[in-house]
């Protein structure tokens, strides 16, 4: 059986965008190599496990989630050819989500902050950017491929968009920020970088100054700021309240906690100035949000 045959999990396509997610997850069996050709548009690959390598118009690509789940981005503006040249062969765990080529004409690049990188990535043939998944991006695959037993069956396919939308968001926002070859970090910062937000991930819902944080990697306060910025372009501590919010509007999803409690949660004392920073962040106000998972919440019950 070809990758191509795989035993597709899921399908979800929207027909007002052409958006598709297609999740695998199955034993692949070895056979001949694949060729065909594949349509232009954005391609976003996530693999939680395995490995595959592949050629598409003669650029090879290698990619393996053994030392953690990857995702790779790929730009097509024509037709190409796909040659799959091999994979693993024990239970394979990928996302594919696709979306034609005039999608990107819905997109709002020039109003972006960093609109004219992603423009560049999604006008060129062959453009393509490997990198490593963070936490969040892992978790909200992981629901895509596998929802949580409290969706409705009607409700799954809707479900599975959802998150294909928001691994998308994250991936835009990951070729916004990324930098030119020639400018990538020396691996030293990388190692760094990650010990950083390792620690702020293990911490979150711990009292956090910069100072702790620095004393805990080893590094001056000033290399920690400097590294964190150029690495994620963010700083630590809206890494920190970015974080701290998203573990907010799960509660507010699974579990429907009381605006109170979430904005304990995210780590604000007055609920109205977490009501106001929700909203920025997730462009509706917390109570809206409690009140529209609550149908999902209640079928589950």
């Amino acid at each position: 059986m070809a990758l191509g045959a795989f035993m597709e999990l899921s399908l979800a396509t929207s027909e007002n965008d052409g958006i598709s997610l297609a999740c695998r997850l199955t034993p692949v069996i070895a056979g001949q190599r694949s060729v065909r050709e594949i349509p232009p548009g954005f391609r976003l690959f996530i693999y939680l496990r395995g490995w595959q390598r592949f050629e598409i118009d003669g650029q090879r690509f290698d990619v393996s989630a053994d030392a953690g789940p990857v995702a790779l981005a790929l730009s097509l503006v024509r037709p190409a050819r796909l040659v799959q040249l091999a994979w693993s062969e024990d239970r394979m765990s990928k996302l594919m989500i696709t979306a034609p080529s005039d999608w990107t004409a819905t997109l709002d690049l020039d109003g972006a902050g960093h609109g004219d990188a992603l423009a560049t990535f999604l006008a060129g043939h062959g453009n393509h950017h490997l990198w490593r998944l963070d936490d969040d991006s892992v978790r909200i695959a992981r629901l895509a491929a596998e929802p949580p037993a409290w969706v409705p069956r009607e409700a799954l396919p809707l479900y599975r968009r959802a998150r294909a939308l928001d691994l998308v968001c994250l991936t835009l926002s990951t070729l916004a920020l990324r930098r030119e070859e020639n400018t990538l970090p020396r691996p030293a910062q990388s190692v760094l970088g990650e010990r950083i937000r390792i620690f702020l991930l293990d911490h979150l819902n711990e009292p956090l100054t910069i100072d702790a944080v620095a004393q805990a990697v080893g590094a001056s306060v000033s290399v920690v700021q400097r590294c964190f910025k150029e690495l994620y372009g963010m700083t630590v501590f809206d890494f920190v309240r970015r974080r701290r919010l998203d573990a907010a509007r799960d509660a507010l999803d699974n579990r429907g906690v009381s605006i109170a409690c979430a904005a304990f949660i995210a780590g604000y004392s007055a609920p109205s100035s977490f009501a106001t920073a929700f909203k920025k962040a997730y462009g509706v106000p917390p109570k809206l949000r409690r009140r529209q998972a609550m149908p999902f919440r209640e079928a589950a019950e």
